[in-house]
């Protein structure tokens, strides 16, 4: 137990030591991470180095100078929850490692689109908005993404099709970015890697487990109290093995000749892509010309919607309906396959419930409970093979008309 506390005490100041921005080497659990019990764990980290084309030319443009921006795309354990500030998340110590051992200067740039409580779903709805136009380099692409969902996609309405989805969009931007997957766990055990790695193993990615590196772990030479600041979330100390566990993966990718041809996107899919090319509107969105929105009682907006560090507002201005409004419904038409909708959960009793009609007919009621908190859930209204045109309707219960109600966004795939 001494031995325990004296390597978590002296931890704990190497975290804050090294805890800005010019990060030098990798955040060892011991002072210099020669333990063969750690090196064992991030060997065991390392589910596949995937096919290192990409990766090692993303190294190659780092190390010439070239601006490369890594990003970032999650839940809570990616927006930095358990840290205890956020230069500790494992996203941004990951990134300090990385531009220390492959950037030439300042050139390494970083987007953290980690969103709390929500699903690859959401991930997908917003990718565009809380990836794509913050990155700021010459091309507009990010460069090298991680992708962590293993522990928000229990019971995901698309059953990994949106995962797939989004890891294919990125795959596919004109950039050839770097994709790595990286599944985190609960305290307890649970992720869902067992499913998601069908995916990396589909399109050959590099997969980082922090169930199979770090867990097996807890209760031996590292305490629960120690890697787990809650049941959800690690704390600064497990945030800095999930950044060694990623940064001894790209070491591994990096020192291996490079492959010979780049990865085929043109594989069957494990799961399914038909959600790729998603079309989102915020509130603030143009609507495209082949589409009408008519935003009715849901004509203001929810400024107090959900917002975090790294991203701020998340999905800016939303379609919100408030008590003073009529009930006139929000109605949306367009031709599409897949119809997916944002709202804000809360368990507020100043906010009410949403029917949602599609073609005249009811298919949801959307309403909050005691246990949400203000995140964005997202449902799957419309799972068709072909496209057709449809009425989309949103109108308060005539119960809860004089309460309030957030849409945060709507996606729909023609």
């Amino acid at each position: 137990m001494r031995k325990s506390w004296i390597r978590a005490v002296c931890l704990a100041l190497a975290l804050l030591l090294t805890g800005g921005a010019a990060l030098g080497e990798q955040v060892y659990f011991s002072s210099e991470g020669k333990e063969a019990w750690y090196q064992d764990m991030l060997k065991d980290g390392i589910l596949s180095v995937g096919n290192n084309r990409r990766l090692k030319d993303v190294i190659r443009r780092a190390q010439g100078g070239e601006t490369i921006t890594v990003a970032a795309i999650g839940g809570s354990i990616t927006e930095g929850a358990g840290a205890a500030k956020y230069d500790e998340c494992y996203a941004s110590r990951f990134v300090q490692g990385f531009a220390a051992r492959y950037g030439a200067g300042d050139n390494v740039k970083f987007v953290n689109a980690g969103v709390g409580g929500t699903p690859s779903t959401f991930g997908l709805m917003r990718y565009d908005r809380d990836v794509a136009a913050r990155v700021k380099d010459g091309d507009g692409l990010a460069d090298l993404v991680i992708v962590e969902f293993a522990v928000n996609d229990y019971q995901e309405p698309t059953k990994h099709r949106c995962y797939e989805s989004l890891v294919k969009k990125i795959l596919s931007q004109e950039n050839k970015p770097a994709v790595i997957l990286l599944f985190a766990v609960f305290n307890g055990g649970f992720n869902l890697q067992g499913e998601l790695k069908k995916v990396g193993e589909t399109y050959d990615l590099m997969m980082v487990s922090i169930k199979d590196a770090a867990y097996p772990h807890i209760g031996k030479e590292l305490s629960e109290k120690e890697f787990f600041f809650d049941q959800y979330h690690p704390t600064s100390i497990g945030h800095g093995i999930m950044a060694d566990c990623l940064l001894a993966a790209v070491e591994e990718a990096n020192a291996r000749e490079t492959d010979d041809t780049d990865i085929n996107l043109d594989v069957e899919s494990a799961y399914g892509t038909e959600f790729m090319n998603l079309t989102t509107l915020y509130g603030s969105s143009p609507i495209p010309a082949d589409a009408e929105l008519i935003r009715g009682g849901f004509a203001h907006d929810d400024t107090g919607a959900y917002s975090n560090l790294p991203v701020g507002r998340v999905c800016g201005q939303n379609f919100h309906h408030d008590a003073v409004d009529g009930n006139d419904p929000l109605v949306f038409r367009a031709t599409f396959r897949k119809l997916l909708i944002a709202w804000r959960a809360v368990s507020d009793p100043k906010y009410g419930e949403a029917e949602i009609w599609v073609d005249g007919k009811l298919k949801r009621t959307l309403k909050g409970a005691a246990d949400k908190w203000g995140q964005s859930e997202v449902i799957l209204l419309w799972d068709a093979k072909e496209p057709l045109e449809h009425t989309v309707e949103i109108r308060m219960s005539e119960e809860t008309k004089d309460k309030r109600f957030t849409i945060t966004a709507i996606s729909y795939a023609q």
